[in-house]
């Protein structure tokens, strides 16, 4: 689970940037790129495909949390900052355990060459988690802190809803995701009513397959089972509470 935090923060922190200069200047990118989209009533200046299509996604996402009232309630943020401390709580435990036993292991004098660098190695992994947990720990409690906290709640808690609301508005498929259990199908079909109701429009058309890729290749994605009770708890169920 603490990966899934880790590895998410520098997509957060990128939509917080993106979202404060759509608010800024009602454009995204810089003046002298490319004009690749317009979404509502906001330009899209990038030369980057990915970029666009993430920019695109992420501005239609903020106008359906704001059309369906799925804004995160205090009550789901304070449920979600409890679960996450437990969850480092328990991993700090299985951590100690194990940097243990690697300890009590590297000692034994019968270890083979090949299985202590492995161990080694295995051991400068850990150090490194330990030392990034503790940076975090010291930093509980401060104001920046918090707030960083907040958004981070705030962003996996609306992106579940959102998850959620598609899923029961389209239905389809469902994959397995860093953030839980995404509605693969129902993604597609949101975007595509999107494009077709004029919300937005990509104007570099060699640009556009970055936009649909993601959601059109199976090859790249693990699906849920088609068990409906699976994919019923799976989306259902916040997978921070699973």
């Amino acid at each position: 689970m603490m990966k899934k935090f880790l590895s998410l923060l520098g997509v957060i922190s990128l939509l917080c940037l993106s979202m404060h200069a759509v608010k800024a200047q009602e454009t995204y990118g810089r003046s002298d790129a490319p004009l690749v989209a317009v979404v509502g009533d906001v330009e899209i200046h990038t030369s980057n495909p990915d970029e666009m299509a993430y920019v695109i996604k992420q501005l239609l996402v903020k106008h359906y949390i704001e059309d369906n009232k799925l804004q995160a309630t205090e009550a789901e943020l304070a449920a979600f900052l409890q679960r996450k401390q437990l969850m480092m709580e328990k991993n700090r435990i299985k951590l100690d355990v194990r940097r243990d036993q690697i300890r009590q292991t590297l000692a034994e004098p019968s270890l083979t060459t090949d299985a202590r660098v492995q161990l080694e190695k295995e051991r400068a992994a850990l150090d490194e988690m330990d030392k990034a947990m503790m940076q975090a720990e010291s930093r509980a409690g401060s104001e920046e802190n918090d707030a960083a906290e907040a958004f981070v709640a705030r962003t996996f808690v609306e992106q579940w809803k959102v998850n959620r609301a598609l899923y029961n508005q389209y239905g389809g498929r469902l994959i397995y995701q860093q953030g839980g259990a995404e509605p693969i199908d129902a993604w597609q079909q949101f975007l595509r009513d999107a494009q077709k109701d004029g919300q937005f429009k990509i104007l570099q058309q060699d640009l556009e397959p970055a936009l649909w890729s993601y959601y059109t290749v199976d090859s790249v994605h693990t699906f849920y089972p088609e068990s409906v009770a699976g994919k019923e708890q799976a989306i259902n169920t916040p997978w921070w509470m699973m």
